[in-house]
């Protein structure tokens, strides 16, 4: 009995011990679990610090950015007010988006180049070959005198494209006749026109004469610079009002007469230069005349002019040089013969070595060349008309002015296209430079 009551002593003190065991580890466990808690908790704490830290930083620059936009904006405001207090009496100008925007140069050159070469992609042989021509509303229709564009001339100008026609006293009737028969003209032409006339100042003009027009000095009376500005500002601005492109003008001659600016070439290069300049800018076409000196008399025949390469540099040349830097948009070639340049017995307007040599090559021009009038005997004794307008060509000119026939000259352009001897490549050439003229002025 003892030995069972000691059995039931151990077994309970190992039961007490058990639970003993047990109850320190179920502690051990829940401070663990309170470990981690607590670990966790610091944790916790801790991203919450750095996030709001950052958020704190970040408050901060914006704030430091915030304030440095608006002391930028005071800063520029009060530049603002004092550039505007410093340029009172200056004139300000404010654009709208209603202004329009002037193209750069280079822009309008592609643009012009693209409208030349479109043309001559519509062009045919044919048209090509009457685009050269610089003919009186006459020649065109063959009318006796014309003084309306109507139904003839339509007509002329759809079986001859010509690029341009020349007016003269019996064409001029009246302000509004003039008027209407210029835009008709022109309105009926499938290509770009030059309408000209010979309008010099003075007496010597076409226009002001048949119109009863005043107000404009000759050349050889005009005074300086000024004078000459002012005066072909005024040619050009009745001009372009009558609906004239092109003034047969000035005359670049060493001499006395009305229509000339001297016998001093340099006088004469800076008056001319002042002129070509004015009038240009009215819109109306310089034309320069006539390469390299102007025959005396154009019914006597073929005159000779003997100055030399060097006496041609010192005087005629210059004037010449100076229309070239000027801008001038055409030179006529004169009819006389000058050996020193064209060669012995022929005429400058039909000479390569005057041209293409001398007046392009020595010059540097590039610009329109126009013959001088084809239809004077200084041509007519010694070519017929289609023989005077191939040559003209073959030397270098563009534009063959008042050929005698001009429908024989016509064909004879045609034929030596068809027989290579002019290429349709040289006289692209040449319409190029005509319509590079109209389509520059249509640009501005």
């Amino acid at each position: 009995m003892r030995e069972e009551n000691n059995n039931a002593v151990v077994d309970n003190a190992q039961d007490f011990e058990q639970g003993n065991v047990q109850e320190k580890s179920k502690q051990q466990k829940r401070e663990s679990r309170r470990r981690r808690r607590r670990r966790s908790q610091i944790t916790a704490y801790i991203i919450v610090l750095v996030i709001v830290s950052v958020a704190i930083a970040g408050l901060a620059v914006g704030i430091k950015k915030v304030s440095a936009a608006v002391v930028n904006r005071q800063n520029e405001k009060e530049a603002v007010i004092a550039a505007s207090e410093s340029s009172e009496n200056e004139e300000i100008a404010i654009i709208t988006p209603d202004d329009e925007e002037v193209p750069l140069a280079s822009e309008t050159d592609e643009m012009v180049n693209n409208r030349i070469d479109g043309t001559l992609l519509d062009m045919t042989l044919e048209e090509k070959a009457a685009y050269i021509f610089f003919v009186t509303p006459e020649q065109l229709t063959g009318v006796d005198s014309a003084v309306k564009a109507g139904s003839s001339t339509q007509a002329a100008l759809e079986q001859y494209t010509v690029g341009g026609i020349v007016y003269s006293s019996n064409n001029i009737k009246s302000d509004d006749q003039i008027k209407e028969m210029l835009t008709s003209t022109a309105q009926m032409s499938r290509y770009p026109l030059f309408l000209a006339v010979s309008e010099e100042g003075g007496s010597a003009s076409v226009a002001a004469t048949s119109l009863g027009l005043g107000g404009t000095t000759a050349p050889h009376f005009l005074e300086g610079s000024d004078d000459a500005k002012e005066n072909a500002g005024a040619l050009g601005s009745y001009l372009i009002n009558y609906g004239f492109n092109m003034n047969l003008a000035p005359s670049l001659q060493l001499s006395d007469s009305e229509s000339s600016f001297g016998t001093d070439a340099n006088l004469t290069a800076e008056l001319s230069s002042v002129y070509i300049t004015s009038l240009e800018e009215m819109g109306v076409s310089a034309c320069a005349k006539s390469f390299p000196v102007t025959v005396s008399d154009s019914s006597s025949g073929l005159e000779t002019c003997d100055l030399t390469m060097e006496e041609l540099q010192a005087g005629a040349f210059i004037p010449f040089q100076y229309a070239i830097g000027s801008g001038a948009d055409a030179i006529m070639v004169s009819n006389i013969c000058c050996p020193s340049i064209s060669g012995e017995g022929i005429p400058c307007s039909l000479s390569g070595g005057a041209i293409t040599d001398t007046l392009r090559g020595s010059l540097g021009y590039d610009g329109i060349v126009i013959t001088d009038a084809m239809n004077v005997p200084a041509i007519t004794n010694s070519y017929t008309s289609d023989q005077a307008a191939v040559a003209a060509i073959i030397a270098g000119a563009d534009m063959i002015y008042m050929p005698e026939d001009f429908q024989a000259a016509y064909n004879g352009i045609l034929e030596a296209l068809n027989t290579g001897l002019i290429t349709e490549d040289r006289l692209d050439e040449s319409i190029r430079r005509i319509l590079r003229v109209r389509y520059m002025y249509e640009a501005m």
